[in-house]
């Protein structure tokens, strides 16, 4: 059964608000720009339609979707591998673009969109088609591309980062959430296998993977960390199952239950397995601050058109200082979070060490828990643009209005890290030269 209301006038974007368009940022370098436009092409000529048709399938109640969902994602995947999209991690040479910033601007473009001048119409992105990537792309191959040897590389890393398989990372767990210090799940080392026993929780492509890297205690000891290979998720002993989330539609959120499930000693990455872990948190709050930044970007043009086009009262909604002044304060934040993202991203370019920082790693984190925010507040401001329409799917599944609430959580680090040394470029909002000031003389 499709869901839509026929009745409601379709309102649709005519045109990029200039402050929400990055392309005309002066902050971005011109090879940054020629990256960033060339991954709007194949947004739009190789994804938009495979976008479109998961966004299609959210429509309709009473019948399966779930395995075609997943056969698009899959799709897309591949798509973007073959552009070297889905992970930065191999094909550094092939771009003047910095790795971790090329993968901040796809993660920014592939959450937000872009208005296109070429088709006369908006191609929206998708936030969890990123998060998606996100975790195969990031969380998955930078950890093994960290540790693996060669040979686990040649069966574990490449065939992710250059084929397109999917990738997982397991770490969150049903008691613990992300605090690694309290994880559960047991490997056990016995002669040449690795017997994994315990659950995993919130772990996106987790029924869908090929490939999941799991965090545990080493026979209930230290942490430590192995690759499993699903075989196609039918490996004895291993179950995954769905998580419906109130936004993310689109990706695949799933609990994993390991029942003594018996690993090759040879998937046992080498190394401390928080060492493993950290190595790649500083790049993934990076572009989960770009993800939220896009999604903030996306919302804030929905509200803006919504403001221009509906009438309430006899007045265009934007004539009410209540919608108009919290869009603009948020549009000029956003600039600002921007500004801090990209140098960030071009300071880990510059000088890769800065990947163990403590100091990086607190301020990638104080900008992840802002942009999050600001997510948030663009989905509330939205939802109060488009009033009654917000609580139907077909307003609310194109520009994904519920995606932020399962982003504002971030791990509890929103409420830990409040008022902790993570914020204190945050916990005021700076303007555009104190950013510009502070940010490259830090000192690491």
């Amino acid at each position: 059964m499709d869901t839509r209301l026929r009745e409601f006038e379709y309102i649709k974007i005519q045109k990029y608000v200039p402050e929400l368009d990055l392309l005309s940022n002066p902050l971005l370098r011109p090879e940054e720009k020629e990256f960033l436009a060339e991954f709007y092409e194949f947004l739009e000529k190789d994804l938009d339609k495979d976008l479109k048709a998961l966004e299609e399938l959210n429509y309709y109640v009473e019948e399966p979707t779930q395995n075609k969902k997943r056969d698009i994602v899959i799709h897309v995947m591949k798509k973007l591998a073959d552009k070297g999209y889905y992970s930065t991690i191999l094909n550094t040479e092939d771009y003047e673009v910095g790795r971790i910033t090329r993968n901040a601007l796809i993660a920014y473009a592939l959450c937000g969109g872009r208005w296109s001048e070429s088709s006369e119409s908006y191609i929206a992105g998708n936030y969890s088609v990123e998060m998606g990537r996100l975790s195969g792309g990031t969380l998955f191959c930078n950890p093994v591309n960290y540790k693996a040897t060669e040979q686990q590389k040649e069966k574990f890393l490449f065939p992710v980062a250059k084929d397109g398989q999917i990738g997982a990372s397991a770490m969150t767990e049903f008691n613990a959430g992300s605090d690694i210090f309290r994880m559960e799940l047991n490997l056990q080392v016995k002669n040449d296998k690795v017997i994994v026993k315990g659950k995993k929780v919130f772990i996106t492509n987790g029924m869908i993977a090929d490939y999941i890297i799991v965090y545990g205690r080493l026979n209930n000891g230290p942490l430590g960390a192995v690759i499993m290979d699903t075989e196609n998720q039918q490996l004895k002993n291993f179950r995954s199952a769905r998580i419906r989330t109130y936004g993310m539609t689109d990706a695949f959120v799933s609990r994993l239950i390991f029942d003594k499930v018996e690993i090759p000693i040879e998937n046992l990455l080498q190394g401390n397995g928080l060492d493993i872990a950290f190595h790649q948190l500083t790049e993934e709050r990076l572009v989960i601050s770009a993800e939220a930044l896009g999604d903030a970007m996306k919302k804030l043009l929905y509200s803006h058109t919504y403001a221009l086009h509906r009438k309430q009262f006899e007045k265009r909604l934007h004539q009410y200082q209540v919608i108009r002044f919290p869009i603009s304060k948020n549009i000029r934040e956003m600039n600002l979070l921007v500004s801090a993202l990209i140098h960030y991203t071009r300071e880990l370019d510059r000088r890769p060490e800065l990947a163990s920082s403590k100091i990086m790693a607190a301020n990638a984190m104080g900008l992840k828990i802002s942009a999050t925010e600001l997510g948030f507040e663009s989905a509330i401001h939205c939802f109060r643009t488009m009033g009654g329409r917000g609580f139907i799917r077909q307003y609310s599944n194109p520009i994904g209005l519920l995606d932020p609430y399962c982003m504002i959580h971030g791990g509890g680090s929103n409420y830990v890290l409040e008022n902790s040394e993570s914020r204190r470029f945050f916990k005021y909002k700076p303007t555009r030269r104190e950013l510009e000031d502070v940010i490259p003389r830090i000192d690491y």
